[in-house]
């Protein structure tokens, strides 16, 4: 590999930059984190000036943080033979399974490499979805997936970002295959191998948008007419960039052509219904929807997960398969009830035009209680409510003095229990008087 060393750039490039490397077809970038592997089984490049230099030969030892001197030059990319693609492919994914097991790694870091490792081998796959065994890394991470949602689900569950995280097509890709894992799963059991094709499908499914520019996939307001055209015909486009791969099934395609469509024929690309839309299709057609919703968009933040699943359950029977939903929206509580602190807003701030989507769940609104509640604050502050609603997960107070969401509470009915609870959003009651949600918990 030594003939490399020196092989010159584009003068214009920046110092770490990617974008020249990229135009050169000899080296594809990666960012200096995302080796994690003290040994290599590829050629590591640096660029510098205008040079590309060789930085560690395969099969050498890598520090695994790099060197603070390359950050001091400005360098965050490293950059890899094109020909050495597939070792670079193998070794990440064994990176990624290394560390999804690595008990001595905190899980922030373990869910981080994981969810990097699957976000650029997507990303790889939709710059160049002729790369070889790139179809054969994305096979090999669902059924690594979908592994461990069945000898690990409540670990495999933190893999996937509930809330408040940025819409990018690649993290959401990752997102609707790990909710996909998760809902099949659910419906199916965990051992099912159709779980597998239903992991793969969702992390595929919206490769089209290779073909949608980013502007418009991000654009805040109405779309034009071209804009438009452009969305509805990127599951066309994925379908027929899968059709060219090879050992990609007809349900994955299925589900990449139709996740769009609706049971009441008023989807896209072509207005199927009923029972011509598969259920393939109809899993990843709830977690790509839930998705969207849940993650911050350039002109609007992330909405929390119930108020998602109220929004969505309006267009159950329309849009949506009855089934399909009931056992999504078991996924999230039961996620959402281990660990409540997934979905806080950060700024502990709700926006102002949600305020009435902020809802508790159906089950809540359907219990009526009744009888006051003392609000107890680890601070030693109280406030005195009236129960409004309550269900065994939620209770629901009138009451107008203000929490951080995320606050953790005792609530003392008059009836002698003290409940643990965390305050989750204010409502507006049908008389425009103030009603605090509150999520039951096991423990303050």
């Amino acid at each position: 590999m030594a003939a490399h060393n020196g092989a010159e750039i584009d003068s214009t490039s920046t110092a770490g930059g990617p974008d020249s490397i990229l135009a050169h077809s000899l080296y594809f970038p990666i960012s200096v984190e995302s080796i994690q592997s003290a040994e290599i089984a590829f050629d590591l490049y640096i660029k510098h000036n205008r040079n590309i230099i060789l930085y560690r030969s395969s099969g050498e030892s890598h520090e695994i943080k790099p060197c603070a001197h390359l950050r001091e030059q400005g360098i965050t990319y490293f950059y890899v033979p094109i020909a050495q693609h597939s070792d670079f492919q193998r070794t990440m994914c064994e990176q990624m399974t290394n560390a999804f097991g690595n008990a001595a790694i905190g899980r922030d870091v373990r869910t981080d490499i994981v969810r990097g490792t699957c976000s650029r081998m997507i990303d790889d796959f939709m710059q160049n979805p002729s790369l070889p065994g790139i179809g054969d890394s994305l096979r090999s991470i669902a059924s690594q997936f979908s592994e461990w949602c069945s000898r690990e689900r409540a670990e495999f569950e933190y893999l996937l970002d509930m809330s408040e995280h940025d819409f990018y097509t690649t993290t959401h890709m990752v997102n609707v295959g790990i909710g996909c894992t998760l809902l099949g799963a659910e419906i199916l059991g965990e051992d099912n191998e159709l779980v597998q094709h239903l992991t793969l499908g969702g992390l595929i499914h919206d490769v089209g948008k290779c073909g949608v520019p980013a502007g418009v996939l991000n654009k805040e307001g109405k779309l034009t007419d071209d804009e438009w055209a452009l969305i509805r015909d990127h599951p066309l486009i994925g379908a027929e960039v899968l059709q060219s791969q090879s050992g990609i099934s007809d349900l994955e395609i299925d589900m990449t052509l139709n996740h769009h469509e609706r049971l009441d024929g008023r989807g896209y690309p072509n207005g199927i219904s009923g029972d011509q839309i598969s259920f393939p299709a109809r899993v990843c057609s709830i977690v790509d929807v839930y998705d969207a919703l849940t993650s911050a968009r350039p002109y609007r933040s992330a909405i929390p997960p119930r108020a998602v699943l109220v929004m969505m359950r309006e267009d159950v029977g329309t849009a949506f398969d009855p089934n399909v939903f009931d056992a999504w929206e078991c996924v999230v509580e039961r996620m959402l009830d281990q660990d409540p602190e997934r979905a806080i807003w950060d700024n502990g701030q709700i926006p102002e035009n949600r305020l009435d989507a902020i809802l508790p769940s159906i089950n809540a609104q359907l219990a009526p209680g009744s009888g006051s509640v003392t609000i107890r604050c680890f601070n030693g502050m109280t406030a005195q409510g009236e129960i409004v609603a309550e269900s065994i997960a939620e209770i629901v107070v009138r009451c107008c003095d203000p929490l951080q969401p995320g606050t953790r509470v005792t609530l003392s009915t008059d009836s002698g229990l003290n409940r643990p609870a965390q305050y989750i959003s204010t409502r507006l009651g049908s008389k425009g008087e103030s009603q605090m949600v509150f999520k039951l918990t096991q423990h303050n």
